[in-house]
């Protein structure tokens, strides 16, 4: 028999991988998101994907091909997990059984593995587009922007570091 720990604690378990699944469904659904304003993403007001593709010059034809490609499926799929991912929260806020959580865990699984699947087949696609020398270039920005995450995370990492050495009580 199953203790309300151990359901509480598959719960939130349940609930953490759920919303960690959601991250990459957000990134493939920002190529859709319209420059500046309210919905869009970056750290100075633009897409970063669409400065990613815009570092590669690429001719009017490609960009008109890119962005027929990105727009019909990401808005559709992006609604899908977020009406499951509102249909899990809200299961958990109401208590419901674990069988009816675990469902909606599962239906959340499914769109954020669908999601999965279309953007590595959007992917694809993209990359046929581009030209032999745009997909180098494509590459490099992609091993440097790797670089630059990494460098970032190591820079949090030591201030974490070093703020746990000025106050050890605090996590």
């Amino acid at each position: 028999m199953m203790t309300r720990r151990n359901a509480t604690s598959k719960l939130i378990w349940t609930a953490l991988v759920g919303s960690m699944l959601v991250v990459p469904l957000l990134i493939s659904a920002s190529i859709a998101q319209p420059r500046g304003g309210r919905g869009s993403r970056g750290r100075h007001g633009g897409d970063p994907s669409r400065a990613f593709l815009r570092e590669l010059d690429l001719t009017e034809e490609q960009r008109q091909q890119m962005h027929a490609l990105a727009e019909p499926c990401s808005r559709e799929t992006f609604e899908r997990a977020t009406q499951m991912r509102n249909a899990l929260n809200e299961a958990i806020e109401n208590a419901e059984d674990e069988g009816a959580l675990r469902q909606h865990a599962y239906e959340l699984g499914m769109a954020e593995g669908d999601a999965a699947v279309e953007r590595a087949r959007t992917h694809a696609q993209m990359m046929q587009i581009l030209t032999g020398e745009q997909r180098e270039k494509y590459q490099a920005l992609k091993a440097e922007r790797k670089q630059e995450r990494e460098e970032r995370r190591q820079q949090f990492e030591e201030r974490r570091r070093k703020r746990r050495e000025q106050n050890p009580d605090s996590f």
